[in-house]
Protein backbone atom coordinates (compact mmCIF):
# COMPACT_ATOMS: atom_id res chain seq x y z
CA UNK A 1 0.00 0.00 0.00
CA UNK A 2 2.70 2.51 1.08
CA UNK A 3 6.38 2.30 0.20
CA UNK A 4 8.70 5.02 1.44
CA UNK A 5 12.04 4.75 -0.38
CA UNK A 6 15.12 6.66 0.81
CA UNK A 7 13.36 9.97 1.41
CA UNK A 8 15.47 12.89 2.62
CA UNK A 9 14.50 16.44 3.52
CA UNK A 10 16.79 19.33 4.42
CA UNK A 11 16.00 22.80 5.69
CA UNK A 12 19.14 24.76 4.89
CA UNK A 13 21.98 23.04 6.73
CA UNK A 14 19.58 21.07 8.94
CA UNK A 15 18.75 17.49 7.90
CA UNK A 16 15.24 16.65 9.07
CA UNK A 17 15.02 13.25 7.30
CA UNK A 18 17.97 11.19 6.13
CA UNK A 19 17.28 8.35 3.66
CA UNK A 20 14.24 6.97 5.48
CA UNK A 21 12.66 3.79 4.08
CA UNK A 22 9.78 1.58 5.25
CA UNK A 23 6.61 -0.16 4.06
CA UNK A 24 3.07 -0.30 5.44
CA UNK A 25 0.48 -2.72 4.04
CA UNK A 26 -3.28 -3.01 4.43
CA UNK A 27 -3.84 -4.65 7.83
CA UNK A 28 -0.79 -2.96 9.38
CA UNK A 29 -0.97 -0.41 12.19
CA UNK A 30 2.51 1.05 12.49
CA UNK A 31 3.53 3.03 15.55
CA UNK A 32 5.82 5.86 14.41
CA UNK A 33 8.00 6.75 17.38
CA UNK A 34 10.90 8.99 18.31
CA UNK A 35 11.84 11.91 20.57
CA UNK A 36 10.76 15.48 19.86
CA UNK A 37 12.65 16.81 16.84
CA UNK A 38 13.36 13.32 15.47
CA UNK A 39 11.67 14.09 12.14
CA UNK A 40 8.31 12.37 12.59
CA UNK A 41 6.10 15.31 11.60
CA UNK A 42 8.31 16.23 8.64
CA UNK A 43 8.20 12.60 7.48
CA UNK A 44 4.40 12.55 7.66
CA UNK A 45 4.20 15.83 5.74
CA UNK A 46 6.40 14.40 2.99
CA UNK A 47 4.40 11.15 2.86
CA UNK A 48 1.12 13.06 2.54
CA UNK A 49 2.52 15.43 -0.09
CA UNK A 50 2.39 18.57 2.07
CA UNK A 51 6.16 18.83 1.64
CA UNK A 52 8.29 17.77 -1.30
CA UNK A 53 11.26 15.54 -0.45
CA UNK A 54 14.74 16.50 -1.66
CA UNK A 55 15.31 12.90 -2.76
CA UNK A 56 13.63 9.52 -2.61
CA UNK A 57 10.12 8.36 -3.49
CA UNK A 58 6.73 7.92 -1.82
CA UNK A 59 4.71 5.20 -3.55
CA UNK A 60 1.02 4.78 -2.67
CA UNK A 61 -0.91 1.95 -4.30
CA UNK A 62 1.88 1.59 -6.89
CA UNK A 63 1.73 5.30 -7.84
CA UNK A 64 4.42 7.90 -7.10
CA UNK A 65 2.92 10.84 -5.16
CA UNK A 66 4.91 13.37 -7.19
CA UNK A 67 3.94 11.88 -10.56
CA UNK A 68 0.24 11.27 -9.76
CA UNK A 69 -0.59 13.56 -6.80
CA UNK A 70 -4.38 13.69 -7.26
CA UNK A 71 -4.86 9.91 -7.27
CA UNK A 72 -2.42 9.22 -4.43
CA UNK A 73 -3.61 12.02 -2.13
CA UNK A 74 -7.24 10.92 -2.60
CA UNK A 75 -6.27 7.66 -0.90
CA UNK A 76 -4.82 9.38 2.21
CA UNK A 77 -6.62 10.37 5.38
CA UNK A 78 -4.42 12.69 7.45
CA UNK A 79 -4.82 13.93 11.00
CA UNK A 80 -2.08 16.53 11.59
CA UNK A 81 -1.08 17.56 15.10
CA UNK A 82 -2.90 20.89 14.73
CA UNK A 83 -6.01 20.28 12.62
CA UNK A 84 -7.06 23.43 10.70
CA UNK A 85 -10.68 23.48 11.92
CA UNK A 86 -13.04 26.32 11.01
CA UNK A 87 -14.01 27.35 14.52
CA UNK A 88 -17.23 29.17 13.59
CA UNK A 89 -18.52 26.07 11.78
CA UNK A 90 -20.38 23.26 13.52
CA UNK A 91 -18.88 19.75 13.15
CA UNK A 92 -21.66 18.86 10.70
CA UNK A 93 -21.09 21.97 8.56
CA UNK A 94 -17.32 21.45 8.64
CA UNK A 95 -17.62 17.81 7.57
CA UNK A 96 -20.06 18.81 4.82
CA UNK A 97 -17.46 21.30 3.58
CA UNK A 98 -14.79 18.55 3.57
CA UNK A 99 -17.17 16.37 1.54
CA UNK A 100 -17.56 19.15 -1.04
CA UNK A 101 -13.79 19.66 -1.29
CA UNK A 102 -13.25 15.91 -1.75
CA UNK A 103 -16.21 15.61 -4.15
CA UNK A 104 -17.87 12.89 -2.06
CA UNK A 105 -21.12 11.91 -3.78
CA UNK A 106 -23.27 10.59 -0.90
CA UNK A 107 -22.12 13.15 1.63
CA UNK A 108 -25.04 12.79 4.06
CA UNK A 109 -24.36 9.08 4.55
CA UNK A 110 -20.60 9.69 4.91
CA UNK A 111 -21.15 12.41 7.54
CA UNK A 112 -23.66 10.29 9.45
CA UNK A 113 -21.21 7.38 9.59
CA UNK A 114 -18.22 9.33 10.94
CA UNK A 115 -20.40 11.25 13.42
CA UNK A 116 -21.62 7.90 14.73
CA UNK A 117 -18.14 6.29 14.72
CA UNK A 118 -16.57 9.24 16.57
CA UNK A 119 -19.56 9.78 18.91
CA UNK A 120 -20.15 13.37 17.81
CA UNK A 121 -23.95 13.28 17.65
CA UNK A 122 -24.46 15.43 20.76
CA UNK A 123 -22.24 18.26 19.45
CA UNK A 124 -22.75 18.02 15.68
CA UNK A 125 -24.61 21.36 15.50
CA UNK A 126 -22.53 23.26 18.10
CA UNK A 127 -19.84 25.79 17.00
CA UNK A 128 -16.46 24.06 17.01
CA UNK A 129 -14.87 26.95 18.95
CA UNK A 130 -17.01 26.05 21.98
CA UNK A 131 -15.96 22.39 22.01
CA UNK A 132 -13.46 20.79 24.37
CA UNK A 133 -10.03 19.76 23.10
CA UNK A 134 -11.19 16.14 23.06
CA UNK A 135 -14.20 16.86 20.86
CA UNK A 136 -12.08 18.99 18.50
CA UNK A 137 -9.67 16.06 18.20
CA UNK A 138 -12.52 13.75 17.30
CA UNK A 139 -13.75 16.18 14.62
CA UNK A 140 -10.19 16.11 13.25
CA UNK A 141 -10.25 12.31 13.12
CA UNK A 142 -13.66 12.44 11.43
CA UNK A 143 -12.38 14.63 8.59
CA UNK A 144 -9.52 12.18 8.04
CA UNK A 145 -11.96 9.26 7.74
CA UNK A 146 -14.87 10.80 5.86
CA UNK A 147 -13.71 9.77 2.36
CA UNK A 148 -12.90 6.19 3.47
CA UNK A 149 -9.17 6.37 2.67
CA UNK A 150 -6.99 3.28 2.22
CA UNK A 151 -4.05 4.92 4.01
CA UNK A 152 -4.63 6.63 7.35
CA UNK A 153 -1.92 8.80 8.94
CA UNK A 154 -2.67 9.98 12.47
CA UNK A 155 -0.46 12.37 14.44
CA UNK A 156 -1.24 11.98 18.17
CA UNK A 157 -4.85 10.75 17.57
CA UNK A 158 -5.75 10.40 21.27
CA UNK A 159 -4.18 13.68 22.41
CA UNK A 160 -6.61 15.49 24.74
CA UNK A 161 -9.05 12.59 25.02
CA UNK A 162 -10.23 11.18 28.33
CA UNK A 163 -9.58 7.47 29.13
CA UNK A 164 -12.96 6.30 27.78
CA UNK A 165 -12.56 8.32 24.58
CA UNK A 166 -9.03 6.92 24.13
CA UNK A 167 -10.41 3.41 24.50
CA UNK A 168 -13.12 4.09 21.87
CA UNK A 169 -10.63 5.60 19.39
CA UNK A 170 -8.22 2.68 19.84
CA UNK A 171 -11.10 0.27 19.27
CA UNK A 172 -12.03 2.17 16.10
CA UNK A 173 -8.42 2.04 14.84
CA UNK A 174 -8.33 -1.74 15.35
CA UNK A 175 -11.58 -2.07 13.39
CA UNK A 176 -10.33 0.19 10.58
CA UNK A 177 -7.05 -1.72 10.28
CA UNK A 178 -8.83 -4.66 8.67
CA UNK A 179 -9.24 -2.66 5.45
CA UNK A 180 -6.63 0.10 5.77
CA UNK A 181 -2.92 0.74 6.23
CA UNK A 182 -2.46 2.96 9.30
CA UNK A 183 0.44 5.00 10.69
CA UNK A 184 0.16 6.43 14.21
CA UNK A 185 2.63 8.90 15.65
CA UNK A 186 2.31 8.95 19.43
CA UNK A 187 4.15 9.84 22.63
CA UNK A 188 1.93 7.44 24.62
CA UNK A 189 4.00 4.25 24.56
CA UNK A 190 1.20 2.24 26.21
CA UNK A 191 -0.80 2.86 23.04
CA UNK A 192 1.66 1.01 20.80
CA UNK A 193 1.13 -2.60 22.00
CA UNK A 194 -2.60 -1.84 22.34
CA UNK A 195 -3.18 -1.05 18.66
CA UNK A 196 0.03 -1.57 16.64
CA UNK A 197 1.46 -4.71 15.05
CA UNK A 198 4.58 -2.85 13.83
CA UNK A 199 6.69 0.00 15.09
CA UNK A 200 9.32 2.26 13.60
CA UNK A 201 11.63 4.39 15.71
CA UNK A 202 13.57 7.30 14.23
CA UNK A 203 16.11 9.68 15.72
CA UNK A 204 17.82 12.63 14.02
CA UNK A 205 15.84 11.81 10.88
CA UNK A 206 17.18 8.26 10.61
CA UNK A 207 15.60 4.87 11.24
CA UNK A 208 17.06 3.26 14.36
CA UNK A 209 14.59 0.38 14.77
CA UNK A 210 11.84 -1.39 12.83
CA UNK A 211 10.01 -4.43 14.15
CA UNK A 212 7.16 -5.54 16.40
CA UNK A 213 6.13 -3.81 19.64
CA UNK A 214 7.32 -6.88 21.58
CA UNK A 215 10.78 -6.62 20.03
Amino acid sequence: MLSVIDISKNFGDFTAINKLSFEVKVGDVMGFLGPNGAGKTTSMRVITGYLKSDSGNVIINNKDIEIDPIHTKSMIGYLPEGVPLYLDFSPYLYLDYVCQVRNIKNSKAAIKKVINDLQLEEVKDVPIETLSKGFKRRVGIAQALIHNPKLLILDEPTDGLDPLQKFEVRKLIKKLSKTKAIIISTHILDEVPEVCNKCLIINDGQKVFEGTPAQ
